[in-house]
């Protein structure tokens, strides 16, 4: 009988693609393969873990079709309502006391400009890092940064990023929900909840139909530096800086709160 010589494997995990499709090998300190399809593979991983409690804390925000009534409904129960015609306003983080909406979508992925030339704002404004990151008066701050628009120093046009979350709008089929003048730049501290559940929120957005997920680039926020400079945060180290409004193109995801 002839015998065939096979090589011993180390015990390890590995992954392989076979004619059923991908599957996970796993071998043992004999080197005996037993391929495990990844169906099981995370049936073993998730089991007893309640993925619905994974979420807390972020929901879909919509306002109801049929009444315009406000909303917030957890991830897992989105996609029958959207296939029933709702419209997502956005993402809901409820973190620490605070409410935050965070738009479904964003400014060009290129980037846009703070303002088109350097301007004393009014919003808060601060070189000191610990300073900015308690700023949490985005709202405040853009409609300040608006006011202060002029022909010479621009900032209320969807070309900047106060201007452009100031016109953000998302509507229901009734023409309601989270309309312009309802969103605004997110201050450094808004920021900074964002980034700390940046993984929930984009899971949420990927169940949201034309939603674009949030990248790790840096983005914009309304919290000033100087009449040059706004601070930014880079969704991807963390890393908080300021940046030169009038030439610095940077990432904008407008925010709101859940209102009517």
């Amino acid at each position: 009988m002839a015998i065939k010589k096979t090589k011993k494997l180390s015990a390890q995990t590995a992954t392989t693609t076979v004619a059923t499709g991908e599957k996970f090998a796993k071998v043992d300190a004999n080197g005996k393969v037993t391929l495990i399809d990844l169906a099981s593979l995370k049936t073993a991983l998730l089991g007893g873990l309640n993925l619905n409690g994974m979420m807390d804390g972020v929901f879909i925000m919509y306002h109801r079709k049929s009444d315009d009534f406000p909303l917030m409904v957890k991830p897992h129960g989105w996609t029958a309502l959207q296939n029933a015609g709702e419209i997502a306003d956005g993402v809901v983080v409820v973190e620490g006391g605070k409410v935050l909406v965070v738009a479904p979508t964003e400014a060009d992925s290129a980037g846009i400009l703070w303002s088109s030339a350097a301007v004393s704002g009014g919003a808060t404004t601060t070189g000191d890092r610990v300073t900015a990151m308690n700023d949490w008066n985005g709202k405040a701050n853009t409609a300040s940064i608006i006011s202060k628009s002029t022909s010479a120093t621009v900032t209320n046009t969807s070309a900047y990023a106060p201007g452009f979350c100031n016109l953000y709008s998302r509507a229901n089929a009734n023409g309601k929900g989270l309309l312009a003048g309802k969103w605004w730049l997110p201050s450094v501290g808004e920021m900074m909840m964002i980034y700390a559940n940046m993984t929930k929120i984009n899971y949420c957005l990927s169940l949201i139909a034309g939603a674009t997920q949030l990248a790790e680039m840096w983005y914009w926020t309304s919290t000033e530096s100087s009449a040059a400079y706004a601070w930014y945060l880079y969704l991807s180290s963390g890393n908080l800086y300021w940046a030169t409004k009038a030439s610095g193109k940077g990432r904008v995801r407008p925010v709101s709160e859940f209102i009517i």
